[in-house]
């Protein structure tokens, strides 16, 4: 750990080497600070920034007066330098400083586990092996930060205005939000102050004024989430000690039996040939091109875990041709740098080098041959065991390594998917990291690492979701029902039912841990899971939308309710972190409190649909909530469309083209919807493959007209509407008044009442 000593003030001077310079990015409302001095000789972030190409109408300025930066938005000033310390260096650390004022709250800061609100926090940015790093008491029941990811990312609120701050430094980056600290005088506060150890200062600052405009904005300059294929949005099923075909097969063929859809069997580290890396063992694997598609045809998507460590063995032709072109990471003195973890004696990739990204690259091209769809990268902190990190040094030696440390798993990430494109250009992977940094959404999705099955992780996994969501990393999600310890009946049923609409959604337990597989629990317990997992894929269209959405604008599937929502005094919604908006048009406040089925909820401005009791409860206010063990309080907007697929759902083969729109409109007169299909799988709806389906619903007393237009590729398209609200009759594109049948479906807790229109063809 490595801060301390950087964050005393009166060691920060500030000295006339260093010259500011801001300029506004060209055709964007981004503002771009860097410092130089002789220093600071480069940049060696390999994040890739691209500011937006969308103009939009922001009223803003920010200026730079000497070191002193101001910013203002809609003509009030939002944030300036603190005339103390605006810029100021200790050695090659720097730090600034902004002056602190109290309607001033905090969030983002990418993977921390550090509260939803952040103010009072003093964090530093530093991948871990959290479970190497801390303490079991530590991360089963307190606070671990770091944590694996680091994204030194800021979003500042004030009212309902909002600004973001990017730190593009791989060092580690250093933030305090009006903490107390150790040697400051009783009761005396440090203000907001933003620094690193070392490296180039490169600050991006975005200005709002809503949430959505910064984030969108942030999302654009990281880069957004490639569209992953559907199967990626279903669930996942993995545990430590899967390793064979027969292990799969058997997963496959129960969840079958038990009419469960699951999309992805996963591979732990046993199906390794003595875990070395790019190897099948052949009891487990005897022919795994074969074994492969054999799962695969039968609906199954295999996804293997894959470590940076190289087993340090002549012979073993990975470590062997990676010596001959000389990529592993070196030490000081040149030497290859060797590590210990599960192979024994390791050497590790220098990522830092493109030729050594090349050659990882085509090492994962000949094993994605093999036919696996996608892959989860681990131990890319980077974890070593009890190797000394400061030892492993990148660019053939010549850095030292805290410049590359935080972005070793960006350059793993960038080299995996190049090696899955490389072996299928025209398929669309799925590559989870368990680590990550500036622009990793780019590449890879990330999963929250090693938690614990515990009521503590729980709660948790919401607020670290919800500012990776607004930190630019929204494809992310914890293990459910926790990795470590043993679930009980409870936690399994309330972590299912909260994780259900998480954009990553994975079973996963550690290997001394009993198996919790749906079925491993009691009867009633695994009917509740598989409630909740066969709705996760009736919303897949739904979903699938909110990434396709992400991928064209930036905007994230899970955000806190302020995203969508005006903050009040009455109702601060800056403080809701048990809740959360699945796009714009669900809201769900899962029970995750041990022993209760009964929570309070903030209900935001409007009336909204419980989809548990299909009752309409008007919004503007915080009530008391009674569920029930088979249901969860997930509600819909009023005016809004949510498209979901037919029928209860028993298996993963998903059909896009035959969809419900479920129509929620109470006090509503206007509801629009676009809904876009493509083959869920491949690249081609970036040259037209994809359709476009417009969707008009207008309301009048009892009746509804409904307009739909499509364009784009002509994909015949079948549409039930389901009608959540009073309605009597229907017309479809100028037809004729239709009257409405009665229907019942089950979304979240009872059969509800609903009026059904069906089938029309566009």
């Amino acid at each position: 750990m490595y801060f301390h000593k950087y964050h005393a003030a009166d060691n920060f001077k500030v000295t006339g080497d260093v010259k500011l310079s801001l300029e506004k990015l060209n055709g964007s409302s981004i503002y771009r600070l860097t410092a130089k001095s002789k220093r600071w000789t480069k940049n060696h972030s390999q994040a890739v920034l691209s500011p937006e190409k969308i103009k939009r109408d922001v009223k803003c300025s920010c200026s730079l007066s000497g070191k002193r930066l101001s910013l203002s938005i809609n003509g009030k000033r939002f944030l300036e330098s603190d005339a103390s310390l605006p810029f100021g260096v200790s050695g090659n650390a720097w730090a600034m400083s902004f002056v602190y004022d109290n309607d001033m709250q905090f969030y983002g800061q990418g993977e921390k586990n550090n509260g939803f609100e952040k103010s009072g926090s003093f964090t530093k940015f530093w991948n871990t092996d959290v479970w190497g790093d801390f303490t079991p008491e530590q991360y089963k029941n307190g606070v671990t930060d770091p944590m694996y990811v680091s994204v030194p990312y800021l979003l500042i609120k004030r009212g309902n205005t909002y600004a973001g701050i990017l730190v593009n430094d791989p060092y580690p980056v250093f933030m305090t939000l009006n903490a107390k600290l150790d040697w400051l005088p009783d009761g005396a506060k440090s203000g907001v102050v933003i620094g690193a150890s070392d490296g180039v200062p490169d600050i991006y600052i975005i200005p709002g004024p809503t949430l959505d405009d910064v984030t969108t904005a942030l999302q654009r300059l990281v880069g957004t989430t490639p569209r992953p294929p559907l199967w990626a949005l279903g669930h996942q099923q993995c545990k430590w000690g899967y390793r064979s075909h027969d292990d799969l097969s058997a997963i496959a063929a129960r969840y079958k039996k038990e009419n469960i859809p699951n999309d992805g069997l996963w591979l732990d580290i046993d199906y390794m040939d003595g875990y070395r890396v790019f190897t099948y063992n052949k009891k487990h694997f005897a022919a795994p091109k074969q074994q492969i598609g054999k799962l695969t045809d039968a609906g199954g998507h295999v996804v293997p875990i894959i470590d940076p460590g190289v087993k340090r063995e002549k012979g073993y032709a990975v470590y062997d041709d990676g010596m001959k072109n000389d990529v592993f990471c070196k030490t000081s003195d040149g030497e290859p740098y060797i590590g210990f973890v599960w192979p024994g004696a390791t050497v590790f990739p220098d990522f830092s080098l493109p030729a050594a990204r090349a050659w990882w690259a085509k090492q994962v091209k000949t094993f994605v041959d093999t036919g696996i769809h996608g892959a989860w990268i681990d131990m890319n902190d980077p974890s070593t065991g009890k190797s000394e990190l400061a030892d492993m040094r990148f660019n053939n030696g010549k850095l030292p390594h805290e410049s590359y440390h935080n972005q070793y798993a960006l350059g793993m990430a960038m080299a995996t998917r190049e090696g899955f494109l490389k072996s299928n250009p025209l398929a669309r992977p799925l590559l989870v990291s368990r680590s990550g940094f500036i622009s990793t959404s780019r590449y890879a999705a990330v999963w929250t690492g090693d938690n614990f099955s515990n009521f503590h992780h729980l709660k948790k996994s919401i607020e670290i979701t919800l500012n990776l969501s607004l930190s630019g990393i929204p494809f992310n999600g914890p293990d459910v029902p926790g990795f470590g310890g043993t679930p009980t009946e409870e936690l399994a049923r309330k972590w299912y039912k909260a994780g259900f609409l998480f954009p990553f959604f994975r079973n996963h337990a550690i290997l001394d841990a009993p198996h919790q597989e749906p079925w491993c629990f009691p009867t009633a317990t695994k009917n509740v899971i598989a409630k909740f997992i066969k709705l996760r894929y009736k919303l897949l269209p739904y979903i699938y939308n909110l990434f396709i959405e992400q991928e064209h604008s930036g905007r994230p599937m899970l955000r806190p309710l302020m995203y969508d929502f005006a903050d009040t005094v009455a109702l601060p919604l800056s403080k809701v972190s048990d809740q959360f908006m699945a796009g714009d048009a669900l809201m769900h406040a899962p029970v995750i409190t041990e022993g209760a089925e009964k929570r309070d909820i903030v209900f935001p401005k409007g009336m909204w649909y419980d989809l548990s009791t299909g009752a309409w409860i008007s919004g503007g206010r915080r009530r008391s909530y009674d569920s029930k063990q088979d249901a969860t309080p997930l509600f819909a907007a009023d005016g809004s469309i949510v498209m979901m697929q037919t029928g209860e759902r028993t298996d993963n083969q998903n059909d896009l083209t035959d969809v419900e729109a479920h129509i929620f409109m109470r006090t509503a007169i206007h509801a629009s919807v676009r809904y876009t299909i493509d083959d869920g799988s491949s690249f081609n709806y970036r040259r037209g493959g994809e359709t476009h389906v417009d969707i008009v619903v207008k309301k009048n007393g009892t009746s509804l007209a409904v307009t739909i237009a499509k364009n784009g590729a002509s994909l015949p398209v079948g549409i039930s509407f389901i009608i959540h609200g009073a309605a009597a009759a229907i017309s479809v594109n100028g037809g004729g008044n239709t009257t409405l049948r009665k229907g019942r479906v089950t979304l979240a807790g009872n059969p509800l009442a609903v009026k059904v229109y069906s089938r029309f063809m566009v």
